[in-house]
């Protein structure tokens, strides 16, 4: 069975007992308050960072067997529903490389002149070079619609800083755009560069009792 494990600094002795349980979804504020490193899969996942209009516990984080999930309402008709931008980091398991990326959205809807995109720039900071990715849909009649899109990767990167643009608009009152989930996967291949140090297994599952623990080093320290 595969479980999420991560790194989140503070953890208490239920730890050994939680680590054994099914990882949960939890929102980006919570990844980005609790930081350390979610491990899933092949792959390491730090740094969260969140940007735009839809805060941050609106966006619900879920880490797949291949990649990562982000899934919220973003829509034309909700003040401050409209955008986020999200970045984080990817990381290769030990002895492993990243040589592909994929991204793709779901759960759009368009009506009259409105579109949903997402933009994304992966960065190969080693090598200082980036990979971008697009995928675009205006409705069923658009020309440029394309709801996937995938870039190879040069097989002996081991990380990659992740920039992606979540965007909805609506070009007048009786249009309307909404999107509900953007997701990356990732593949491998054995890589040859340097890797990064994996952390103790621990189930996303104690990640509330992380943030509460770090609430409370906060108010024993006033």
């Amino acid at each position: 069975m595969s479980y999420v494990k991560c790194t989140l600094g503070v953890v208490g002795a239920l730890g050994l007992l939680a680590a054994t349980q099914q990882a949960q979804a939890v929102t980006l504020q919570d990844l980005i308050t609790a930081g350390g490193q979610v491990v899933h899969g092949n792959e390491i996942y730090s740094g969260f960072v969140d940007g735009g209009s839809l805060p941050a516990s609106d966006v619900t984080v879920n880490f797949t067997d291949s990649g990562v999930q982000f899934s919220a309402n973003w829509n034309s008709l909700t003040p401050g529903a409209n955008s986020s931008v999200i970045s984080y980091t990817v990381t290769a398991a030990p002895g492993l490389a990243i040589n592909g990326a994929d991204l793709f959205f779901g759960g759009q809807v368009i009506i009259n002149n409105a579109t949903a995109s997402v933009g994304e720039t992966l960065t190969d900071t080693v090598n200082n070079k980036d990979y971008s990715m697009q995928v675009f849909y205006a409705g069923k009649n658009g020309s440029n619609n394309n709801l996937r899109d995938s870039v190879v990767i040069d097989p002996t990167v081991t990380s990659l800083r992740v920039v992606k643009s979540i965007d909805v608009a609506a070009d007048s009152a009786n249009s309307f755009a909404s999107l509900n989930f953007v997701e990356n996967t990732y593949s491998n291949t054995p890589g040859t560069g340097a890797q990064p140090g994996v952390p103790e297994p621990m189930s996303l599952a104690l990640l509330p009792l992380a943030l509460a623990g770090l609430g409370l080093r906060k108010k024993l320290a006033r």
